[in-house]
């Protein structure tokens, strides 16, 4: 009978001392990359320490035998650290020799009892969630580099010259060295000059309907190779652009995610030489593209073995974690990965010295409910406005005691994004203070930014505090925030805003009007596709500036520029003050004006969850409908815009049961905490 082997655990104590040498091996990589001075002790070092990685990652995920593997890592690294030593590089020496200890160190506690190998599975093809490919392949080579020796040209010394006696002779050999440096000189110069070029024969004229000779045929590597890339390419693009467009429902995604996961699958066919192409395809870019930073961390993601999110992390590396057009979409794929290994190498970022990578690290591992209460707490009292901003909200969806701990320090905070989670994090928890807390921000320095964190948490005196506030100052986001509020009395001063108030909040009292009323009002408009982009950098002085011409015109020969594309239709809330007049003159009437309205009805819970289920809100809108339903009914299950569809119709099915159980009164003000 056959024993079942236990597998390999990432969170044991001896994949922790080879994850921490792994960590300190890229770190040495990284400083022998940008090493100032070059050295021809650099590059062997560089080869040696990326054969001792790809053993190491033979121990990680069993391709090999693993303590042999862990052995040749250790001496692989050890004679990297004896060429950095010759090269005299300080920066990387510390890394190696401490990577040479956690060697040991996973040498010593490897456990003494079998352990499962790696085992390929066949290919499976996915259906609307990210698949994880065990595929029979070699670990992936990293690509290290060092800085290149210089050109030195080989010249012989000059010849020695006999000692002069007279002047005749001095005169005599000084002449002579003006020769022999003249001709020095020209060979020299003939060495730099540029070779010229074979002349290619003329092409022989060929009779009509024939060609020239076809290309050579492509090797089968290279043939695989193009197919990688446009799978690559495909994954990138439609990871980056997934999100659904302005008013698009957020289930138009799913068509897109059904087409990554196949080029995934398609990708995965292509293993090994397909595989083994992501890293250096990513690595080729002339600067930080977010779509192959994207699709390589994916890939990695859906691949099992410790490698492949390797190749992540050197991109990551190589581009910059500070830079926001790399860490945002290496997060967006994080977020998302099934390998094993994923919670280990977020850890290891989370450890780093790198505040960037603390960043991502922290962000990821609290997405996904991988840290501990001990940890966010840790994270909620850091120096770091951002990471105490990722704690906060963590704290709360866990109902961990820590965040009444981290609140008050949070809620002083200098920096508004650490105040912005404190109101989210309080409103997550549904906390008794959470209005007084977002009425206070919205006093303070915070200011328009608390509003509607206040609308979804108000009971009616706070909803009448927003309008007031509206009326003395009728800002878009204050306008927001009523319609959030629910408020029936703001219905005849909004619409009178659509008569007097400017373009903004004109727009916002629509939107505000179709959230209270639920009526369809609604106006078709039509927007060129470039309008809809989201612009990432904002111009600082947009008035010093013309308006952006189109990229057709800036390229295209003005005889020749292709047509402008056919128009986007989408629907917004009418702007016409008196359609919505006349629909609250003929239904208004018969509204509570004690109770809270929301889409026409009396609001319930369950009106929130239909928002965040049917209607084609933005993911901000989404997150904030979230926020509310935790507030209104005290309970909370994981939501995120960012998954795929169906795991957010998984968390919505969740939703459901909560609000099906919670007892609510239609149009109460009342939440949880304050019952």
């Amino acid at each position: 009978m056959a024993v079942e082997l236990p597998p390999a655990d990432p969170a044991s104590p001896w994949m922790s001392h080879l994850e921490r040498a792994h960590t300190l091996a890229h770190a040495a990589a990284r400083a022998i990359e940008e090493a100032i001075e070059p050295s021809a002790h650099l590059l062997p070092a560089a080869v040696r320490l990326a054969l001792g990685v790809s053993a190491m990652c033979d121990a990680f995920d069993g391709r090999a035998d693993r303590t042999t593997a862990l052995g040749v890592a250790h001496a692989r690294v050890w004679d990297a650290a004896i060429l950095v030593a010759h090269a005299g590089l300080v920066a990387a020496l510390p890394a190696l020799v401490e990577a040479c200890g956690e060697l040991i160190a996973a040498e010593e506690r490897f456990p003494r009892v079998p352990l499962a190998g790696r085992a390929s599975s066949p290919l499976r093809a996915g259906a609307d969630r990210l698949p994880l490919h065990t595929l029979e392949r070699a670990s992936l080579a990293p690509t290290f580099r060092a800085p290149p020796l210089p050109d030195v040209n080989e010249v012989a010394p000059l010849p020695d010259l006999p000692e002069p006696m007279t002047f005749a002779e001095l005169a005599g050999a000084a002449a002579a060295v003006r020769a022999l440096v003249h001709e020095r000189s020209r060979e020299l110069v003939a060495r730099a000059a540029p070779k010229p070029k074979p002349e290619k024969p003329a092409p022989e004229e060929t009779p009509p309907g024939f060609a020239f000779a076809p290309a050579p045929a492509l090797t089968e590597g290279d043939f695989v190779r193009r197919w990688a890339r446009e799978c690559i390419d495909e994954i990138g693009m439609l990871g980056v652009q997934r999100a659904p467009l302005v008013g698009d429902d957020w289930r138009t995604s799913l068509p897109l995610e059904r087409r990554m996961i196949v080029s995934l699958d398609a990708l995965a066919a292509l293993a090994p030489v397909g595989i083994a192409y992501v890293e250096p395809y990513a690595m080729d870019a002339p600067a930080a593209d977010p779509m192959r930073v994207f699709a390589v961390t994916l890939i990695g993601g859906c691949l099992e073995g410790r490698d492949a999110l390797a190749s992540a992390e050197r991109v990551l590396h190589r581009f910059g974690a500070g830079d926001p057009t790399v860490a945002a979409p290496f997060v967006s794929a994080m977020k998302l990965a099934a390998n094993p290994f994923a919670p280990s190498t977020l850890r290891s970022l989370f450890t780093s010295d790198d505040p960037a990578c603390r960043v991502i690290g922290a962000e990821v591992l609290a997405h996904r409910g991988w840290l501990t209460e001990s940890e966010l707490g840790a994270l909620a009292e850091d120096d770091d406005p951002r990471l105490v901003a990722i704690a906060l909200p963590a704290l709360a969806e866990g109902y961990h005691r820590g965040l009444h701990r981290a609140l008050p320090r949070a809620r002083a905070h200098a920096d508004a994004r650490v105040q912005e989670a404190a109101l989210d994090a309080m409103a997550l928890a549904a906390h008794p203070d959470a209005a007084s807390a977002a009425r206070a921000a919205a006093d303070g320095p915070l200011g328009d930014r608390a509003l509607v964190r206040l609308a979804i948490v108000a009971d009616e005196a706070d909803a009448g505090w927003l309008l007031d506030r509206m009326n003395a100052a009728p800002t878009a986001a204050a306008i927001e925030a009523v319609g959030w509020a629910g408020l029936v009395a703001a219905v005849p001063r909004l619409i009178r805003l659509l008569e007097e108030g400017d373009d903004d909040a004109k727009l916002a009292a629509g939107a505000a009007l179709y959230r209270l009323l639920g009526a369809d009002i609604l106006d078709t408009i039509e927007v060129l596709p470039e309008a809809l982009d989201d612009t990432a950098v904002a111009d600082p002085d947009p008035e010093a500036r013309p308006p952006r011409r189109p990229l057709a015109e800036l390229m295209s020969d003005p005889r020749d520029r292709p047509p402008p594309g056919s128009k986007e239709e989408i629907e917004l809330p009418s702007v016409d003050a008196e359609r919505w007049r006349a629909y609250w003159i003929e239904h208004g009437r018969g509204l509570d004006p004690r109770l809270r309205l929301r889409r026409g009805h009396a609001y319930t819970p369950s009106v929130s969850l239909y928002e965040l289920d049917r209607l084609p809100l933005g993911p901000d809108e989404r997150r904030r409908l979230h926020r509310e339903l935790a507030a209104r009914t005290g309970r909370l299950t994981p939501f995120d815009p960012h998954d795929f569809v169906a795991v957010q119709e998984q968390s919505l099915a969740a939703w459901g049961a909560i609000v099906a159980a919670a007892v609510a009164t239609a149009g109460s003000w009342a939440r949880p905490s304050s019952v």
